[in-house]
């Protein structure tokens, strides 16, 4: 390899210059201004490539024009890409050489075709294997590029000189092409890992909050309404004749509520309870929908299943208990502590422990909580646990909580299978 190394390295962070950029296009990932910006960024980075190309040999000039392009077209699709391809091809021509600037432009069509055509498998892989593929993106744009300068000595006469620095140059070509178009993907792949996990983090939230406040809304009103009921009937018993109308109004307004609460309840219960899925694959989507979260507090989570992938529970509800559970356990432990979710069974009953090594519970704390009641004093932390407690008691589960202050905490569930 006989380019300078300098070289090699504006060639190489030019084209990794539109990741600084790539967390606003991530975030604005469907809009069409984000792809445009995309493409004008990566179109940039490649017109950069062509003014500071790599030498080789006596006067071999090339750079990583075609990398930019293959990245554009994969992440922003045929509006990107097509706003690189357009960038490169109209700058080619304003170097001159005709037949050189056709040459671009069959390999830029080329290009939009295969990847456009490549894109949505890419895209469908799994994080890790995604990072393995990228490797394979670079070969095809290398390909393509060794094809187009080929043919350009062919047409020139100039097949014994390419001949001279084939290997070399091309080997040469091969290695930065790959290792390019690997480490931008690795960077961006991170980053989309990290915002898609950040919003199912958000919406995981989202659902669990709504899905709390509904159940408290439920049973608190249908208290008060059932003890509104008691007091009106005590007052029509005492209730002067011209008073009645008045009272019965109200026992009419108040049997609509009830009737408007009670279908809600019923939906929201249907809504929780219509799907089933394995109790394995609900827990492993709960780490990691708080993963992020643990990320960020330092705490190492972990699962330690004894439980076959057959073992299916209601979604909703068992998806809802570990992430209230999970979360609580995250929130007591400290920087560099652990929680661990594990499950086993004996005879007929799937046994679920969440372990924390955080600051424990006192035992008079401990008692208040398993005494929990929906009255309007509870804390919020101490009404989403009774939730918790509610959806566990509804799937015939038990609830229960060990804990020893400054050791951790414990909090084993029952259920039937």
């Amino acid at each position: 390899m006989d380019f300078l190394v300098a070289d090699l390295l504006l060639n190489f962070l030019l084209i990794l210059t539109p990741l600084y950029f790539f967390q606003f296009i991530i975030s604005n990932y469907n809009s069409i201004g984000a792809r445009v910006f995309l493409g004008l960024l990566l179109g940039l980075a490649a017109i950069l490539c062509m003014l500071f190309p790599m030498v080789s040999g006596e006067g071999f000039l090339w750079d990583l024009r075609w990398v930019a392009l293959s990245i554009s077209i994969v992440y922003g699709g045929m509006l990107s890409g097509g706003i690189t391809a357009t960038m490169i091809i109209l700058f080619r021509f304003s170097l001159g050489g005709f037949q050189g600037a056709l040459i671009v432009v069959a390999v830029a069509i080329a290009l939009i075709l295969i990847f456009t055509f490549i894109r949505r498998g890419f895209l469908k892989l799994p994080f890790k294997r995604r990072i393995l593929a990228s490797s394979g993106l670079g070969v095809i744009a290398w390909g393509l590029a060794i094809v187009g300068i080929t043919v350009h000595f062919v047409l020139n006469g100039q097949l014994a000189d390419l001949e001279e620095i084939a290997f070399p140059v091309f080997f040469s070509m091969l290695f930065l092409y790959v290792i390019a178009s690997m480490t931008f993907i690795y960077f961006s792949e991170n980053m989309r890992h990290y915002t898609t996990l950040k919003n199912e983090a958000l919406t995981t939230e989202k659902v669990n909050y709504i899905t709390e406040v509904g159940e408290l809304l439920g049973t608190q009103l249908t208290t008060h309404i059932d003890q509104a009921e008691f007091h009106l009937r005590d007052l029509k018993q005492q209730a002067r004749s011209s008073d009645l109308a008045a009272i019965e109004a109200i026992e009419l307004e108040l049997e609509q509520l009830t009737k408007s609460l009670s279908k809600y309840t019923t939906e929201q219960d249907a809504f929780l309870t219509a799907d089933e899925s394995s109790f394995v694959q609900i827990a492993q989507e709960v780490t990691e929908s708080l993963r992020l979260y643990s990320d960020q507090k330092g705490v190492r989570v972990t699962l330690d299943f004894e439980v076959p992938e057959s073992i299916e529970l209601q979604y909703f509800p068992m998806k809802q208990i570990l992430i209230n559970l999970v979360k609580n356990a995250l929130d007591a432990t400290p920087m560099g502590g652990q929680v661990t979710l594990s499950a086993l069974i004996k005879r007929n009953w799937l046994y679920v422990y969440v372990d924390d090594n955080g600051i424990g519970i006192a035992p008079e704390q401990l008692v208040g909580l398993m005494e929990l009641t929906y009255g309007s004093g509870s804390s919020i932390a101490g009404q989403g646990l009774r939730v918790t407690q509610k959806l566990v008691r509804e799937m015939e589960g038990t609830f229960s909580i060990t804990s020893e202050i400054q050791k951790g905490t414990t909090v084993t569930l029952k259920f039937p299978i």
